[in-house]
C-alpha cells in the first residue's frame, strides 16, 4: 500500500474510489466480509433510485446527466441514512462504499465524501495502470458504458488524467488494485484493524 491509512482510530467507514474496472466492487464485498459488515456499491443505490434495471440503460435513455443526478442523490440518501442512523442495518459501523469512477468529478459527491471522512469515514483510492483497466474491462464489461467515443484504452488514459488530482485531494492512501482482490482487501482491512 502507498501512502499512509491514517486509521489509529477505528473508521466509521471504508470509501472506495478510482477508475471504472479498478476492481472496487470486488474489493469493496471482499473487505466487507473480511471487516465482518455490510458492503455498498453506489451503481446498485442509484439505480434503486432511479428505479432502473441497468447502467448502460440509463445511458442509454436518459443521458450521463440523469445517472449522475442519480449518484448524487443516492450518496447523499445514503450519507443522510449513516448519520441518522448510525448502528442501523442500513449503515453500520464500518461500512464499506465502492463510488462510481466519476462521482467524485461532481463537486456536489466531492463535498459529500468530503464530509464523511470528516466524520471519520477513510476514502482510499485503488489504482492501476490503463492496461489493467482496458484487459479486465474488455473481458467483462458488463453493464457498464463507454463515457466518450474514444478507444477504450484512450477514454481510461483521459480520465485518469481528468480525475487524478480529484482522487489525491480526496484519498486517505492509495492501492494497488491491479493485484490479487483477495490480497488488495487484505491490505486494506489491516489497516482499518
Amino acid at each position: 500500500m502507498s501512502g499512509s491509512l491514517p486509521l489509529s482510530n477505528p473508521p466509521r467507514g471504508i470509501i472506495l474510489i478510482g477508475m471504472r474496472g479498478v476492481g472496487k466492487s470486488t474489493v469493496g464485498s471482499l473487505l466487507a466480509r473480511r471487516l465482518k459488515t455490510q458492503f455498498f456499491d453506489l451503481d446498485d443505490l442509484v439505480l434503486q433510485h432511479l428505479g432502473a434495471a441497468s447502467v448502460r440503460r440509463v445511458f442509454e435513455e436518459q443521458g450521463e446527466a440523469a445517472w449522475r443526478a442519480g449518484e448524487l442523490a443516492a450518496l447523499q440518501r445514503f450519507f443522510d441514512s449513516s448519520a441518522q442512523h448510525p448502528r442501523t442495518d442500513t449503515c453500520p459501523p464500518r461500512t464499506v462504499l465502492a463510488v462510481g469512477g466519476g462521482a467524485p468529478a461532481n463537486p456536489a459527491c466531492c463535498d459529500i465524501l468530503q464530509k464523511a471522512r470528516r466524520d471519520g469515514w477513510r476514502i482510499v483510492h485503488l489504482t492501476a495502470p490503463i492496461q489493467v483497466l482496458v484487459d479486465r474491462l474488455t473481458a467483462n464489461l458488463g453493464d457498464r458504458t463507454a463515457l466518450t467515443r474514444l478507444p477504450l484504452a484512450d477514454e481510461l488514459a483521459a480520465l485518469a488524467a481528468a480525475r487524478a488530482s480529484l482522487y489525491s485531494a480526496l484519498c486517505d492512501g492509495v492501492v494497488d488494485g491491479s493485484g490479487n482482490p483477495e490480497a488488495v482487501a487484505a491490505s486494506i482491512a489491516t489497516a482499518a484493524s
